[in-house]
């Protein structure tokens, strides 16, 4: 069993599959511990394939329908392989070897996320569950691996997410002008940092890229699995009245903090927004508008002011028509790429992840209240070993 040795220097791999479920996104880091002075360098990037059979399984899941019990109990230990054949992958890449890492930070990946509570048995309750077994990871790569990191967060009374707001704190907290860090996975979600330094405001904003992608694979037959640069929204026009009636959904209108998914604008939304409607161009360009708009809208509804910086992140920062859409929307603000601040937008959440999983075997709090509403802070994350 490898021992953490308490250090200024350490290097840990983050690992994420998010809700597109296309590929796994691994990073290594280097990180530096002085006093409450933390520095962050990646040190190397990639992005591991997830096979057509394992994601129609896992989209199977999704439908939480019988057997899938059966089914995840499987793709659980499955899954976890693959996120193994990540690391195995990153480290040759890098000349890395096992023992050259401290530990592996692996958010794994989401089936199913209770983010308001639910009446069970005479008592109210959130649930997450993340699958992609960190014992069938550590194992295979020989490194200690913390996960299951939302549950520790919902155990405290908050709703598991945001997460990543715990990273956007460290990497923005010197800035000079009020920051808005806007990550466009799946699901759009924001960090406020003041900069004043405190008041961090985070939240999940709506929709990112999942009403899109699910779209564009409709439109497509499969073809495509999103709208590379936003080429098929350019050629379509947005609906307004469609818009304006997305624009009323209840979560949208919910005060911080708050989190939203798959189970609010995934297969259920497409089902009630759109069973007499054609997938198209117009369509698809009307969804990259509701990204856009009701994340300018979160801004002036839940945000002490405007931000004078968006700094996006995430998928949804290489389509054009979305960041267009957001700079109209927010004329007031600075909108830039996390390029510009020296971030690789398409691996913050794995740096996260790495980041989070260090702080968990050093004993260290890495949930953000502010963002999930947890009544106190916590050390998230279970650790197995190799």
């Amino acid at each position: 069993m490898k021992k953490i040795v308490k250090k200024n220097s350490y290097t840990a791999i983050g690992l994420m599959s998010g809700t597109s479920v296309d590929s796994i996104d691994a990073s290594v880091v280097g990180v530096n511990l002085i006093g409450d002075h933390v520095s962050i360098k990646t040190m190397a990037n990639i992005t591991y394939p997830i096979p057509d059979c394992i994601r129609k399984e896992i989209f199977t899941l999704f439908k939480d329908s019988s057997g899938s019990l059966r089914r995840m109990a499987a793709l659980n230990i499955r899954l976890g392989n693959l996120f193994a054949e990540a690391v195995l992958e990153l480290l040759k890449n890098t000349g890395l070897k096992p023992e050259d890492i401290d530990v592996i930070g692996s958010h794994g990946q989401t089936v199913y996320h209770v983010a308001e509570p639910l009446e069970l048995c005479g008592e109210e309750v959130r649930g997450t569950i993340q699958i992609g077994e960190a014992s069938a990871i550590a194992q295979k790569s020989g490194i200690p691996v913390v996960s299951d990191f939302r549950t520790a967060d919902v155990a405290a009374g908050g709703s598991g997410a945001p997460l990543v707001p715990f990273l956007d704190q460290i990497l923005f907290k010197d800035m000079s002008k009020n920051t808005a860090a806007q990550n466009l996975g799946g699901i759009g979600n924001v960090t406020w940092i003041p900069k004043e330094g405190e008041g961090v405001v985070a939240f999940d904003t709506g929709p990112g890229n999942m009403i899109i992608d699910a779209l564009v694979s409709i439109y497509t037959r499969g073809k495509l699995k999103y709208d590379k640069d936003g080429a098929i929204g350019k050629r379509g026009k947005v609906i307004d009245n469609l818009l304006n009636k997305w624009m009323e959904h209840p979560y949208l209108k919910k005060s911080p903090p708050k989190t939203t998914g798959r189970e609010e604008f995934g297969g259920r939304f497409l089902e009630e927004e759109l069973k007499d409607i054609k997938a198209n161009a117009d369509i698809i360009r009307t969804a990259e508008e509701f990204t856009a708009y009701s994340i300018a809208d979160s801004y002036k509804r839940f945000l002490p002011e405007e931000p004078e910086v968006v700094i996006v992140t995430g998928g949804g920062v290489h389509n054009s028509v979305i960041m267009d859409s957001l700079k109209k929307h927010l004329p007031r603000s600075i909108v830039e790429k996390g390029e510009d601040y020296g971030i690789d937008s398409d691996f913050k959440e794995a740096i996260a992840f790495a980041l989070m999983g260090l702080w968990t075997i050093l004993g260290k709090i890495n949930n953000v209240t502010a963002a999930t509403g947890a009544e106190h802070e916590a050390v998230m994350g279970k650790v197995s070993y190799p």
